[in-house]
């Protein structure tokens, strides 16, 4: 690391440090001494990406798209973040283009705009028309924006190792959490792999007539640059473009729908930022643009988000519940009660209506967050799949509102003869599985026999786990209470007429002054107790 490079990262990591600790992120504050400000925490974080600029920003929005690590309201606050990158000189365009390319920009194109088209915090896109006449996009790199980034995430990840404390109480395991983004953006800052996520995509749906890609200029892509087609069509939510073109809006959401679950189940590759300005529609084909955020899921991935569909239609919640626990990572301790409480909530909120209503996107975001909130980390491949599932589904409610993602999923799991979701089978594993079965047949009679030997010599004991065991044991205590309090007023009224029955001890008028003292103090103490139970409101 050059001087200039170590005094920038100590500047930086001082910077970042007081940042933070202005806003109240500092390691020395305990969660438990700022209870209330606790409650401005997911503005105030947000308010410190954007203090320290577009590398943090780039962060920020990040972290937004990771439920599995971050509660709701941070995820909330976080996706108001927009990149505010001011665009960078034209003549540094042109010097990272000559420099990527070896040679003169005269040599590659007759013309490039010197005012950015989209700007962002990581590259900003230019019109350019190649020698040929061929009209194109091209993205560039910002200048130095690797270092920075990652240099950026790195501080960071030192200032979470040494103050643990500092995001503890916002990401589940901060550490693990800031260095998967850090591996995330060394892919996402080389442009070589978004040149192959094009290329793979553009193979693995050549069948799907309806959908297309630009044409990448291979020998105009480098690690900094893209080099693509420019493509002249109709925004996808442009509604009335697309009317007056003759186009179905609604036909559009059906064959967008099926083709990304054609992406998600036959090779477990698909689009992970199909937001509107990604989505052109140009001779009568949906075409995906800007490839710099995929993703991806392995057959065990693919048969999980089946079977989650599966048992969100059934409203099966045990098997949602083993489900959950089967896929996801333990973060900590977990009670499987409150898991099931809280999936169970879940289904009942959203499964009450018809599937037409159910956006699935909202469904995944809330198992995301039940999971965390018991210390349970799903994968981070489900993580992309939830974010594209959100935008598309916002897509979709532009476009064809009538249309229900969560329906048209049901039936192409249900019909598509093709769809190859079935555990592999082979002869080795039904003999394996076959054998564990038969020992741990019999393996229960002497279990049996273990039990009643233990419950006969006394040994044996039987452990009742009450949820909420102490709400209810307050209530418990309560119900015993009144009933006491009950009989005290009852054995003081029966007391008070016997008295006066009796004509004993002082009295006014032939009755006697205690036993009117006592029914005095009986009425008092009976109405305080209906006064209390009509408080309670169980009556």
């Amino acid at each position: 690391m050059g001087d200039n490079q170590a005094d920038y990262s100590r500047k930086r990591f001082r910077e970042i440090v007081r940042v933070l600790a202005s806003y109240g992120f500092g390691h020395i504050i305990h969660a438990k001494f700022r209870t209330e400000k606790m409650k401005n925490d997911p503005e105030n974080l947000r308010l410190v990406f954007e203090e320290l600029g577009p590398t943090f920003i780039k962060i920020g929005q990040i972290l937004s798209t990771r439920p599995d690590v971050l509660p709701a309201e941070y995820i909330t606050e976080l996706a108001k973040l927009q990149d505010k990158a001011p665009p960078f000189p034209y003549e540094t365009v042109k010097s990272i283009i000559e420099e990527e390319l070896g040679r003169p920009l005269t040599e590659i194109f007759s013309s490039l705009t010197e005012t950015p088209m989209a700007c962002a915090s990581v590259a900003q896109v230019h019109r350019a028309v190649l020698l040929d006449g061929t009209r194109v996009i091209v993205k560039v790199q910002r200048p130095d924006i690797e270092d920075r980034l990652l240099e950026d995430l790195h501080i960071l990840i030192r200032i979470v190792k040494k103050a643990p404390n500092t995001l503890r109480d916002i990401l589940l395991d901060p550490v693990e959490a800031l260095e998967e983004i850090l591996e995330t953006t060394k892919i996402e800052l080389d442009f070589t792999n978004e040149v192959h996520y094009m290329l793979r995509f553009q193979k693995e749906n050549e069948s799907i007539r309806c959908i297309s890609i630009p044409k990448v200029h291979l020998n105009l892509s480098t690690k900094r640059i893209v080099v693509q087609e420019e493509i002249e069509g109709i925004k996808i939510t442009d509604k009335e473009k697309l009317l007056e073109e003759g186009y179905d809006a609604e036909d559009i959401g059906r064959k967008l729908v099926l083709s990304y679950l054609y992406q998600l189940f036959s090779n477990g590759f698909f689009h992970g930022d199909p937001h509107p300005g990604n989505l052109i529609i140009h001779e009568k084909k949906i075409y995906y643009i800007d490839f710099g955020i995929m993703g991806s899921l392995t057959q065990k991935a693919r048969r999980s988000v089946n079977d989650l569909l599966q048992a969100m239609v059934k409203r099966d919640i045990g098997q949602l519940v083993n489900l959950v626990l089967d896929l996801a990572q333990q973060k900590g301790p977990v009670d499987k009660n409150v898991l099931y409480e809280d999936i169970e909530y879940i289904i009942h909120y959203y499964l009450q209506t018809s599937l037409k209503n159910i956006q699935v996107s909202r469904l995944f975001m809330d198992l995301f967050e039940a999971a965390r909130k018991n210390n349970l980390k799903l994968p981070k491949e489900f993580t992309t799949l939830l974010k594209s599932l959100l935008i598309l589904e916002g897509v979709i409610s532009e476009i064809a509102p009538d249309l229900s993602i969560m329906e048209i999923a049901k039936d192409y799991l249900k019909e598509d003869p093709k769809l190859d979701l079935w555990p592999e089978f082979s002869l080795d594993s039904l003999a394996l599985h076959s054998y564990s079965l038969v020992k741990d047949t019999l393996k229960i009679p002497i279990s049996i026999q273990t039990i009643l030997d233990n419950f006969i010599s006394g040994r044996g004991k039987v452990k009742l786990d009450i949820v909420n065991f102490d709400n209810r044991w307050v209530d418990f205590n309560k119900m015993i209470n009144r009933m006491v309090f009950a009989l005290v007023v009852s054995a003081i009224i029966i007391a008070s007429a016997l008295i006066i029955r009796s004509g004993d001890g002082p009295n006014f008028n032939g009755i006697s002054l205690v036993g009117m003292l006592g029914f005095a103090l009986a009425g008092f103490l009976g109405l305080w107790l209906l006064i209390s139970i009509l408080k309670s409101g169980n009556i």
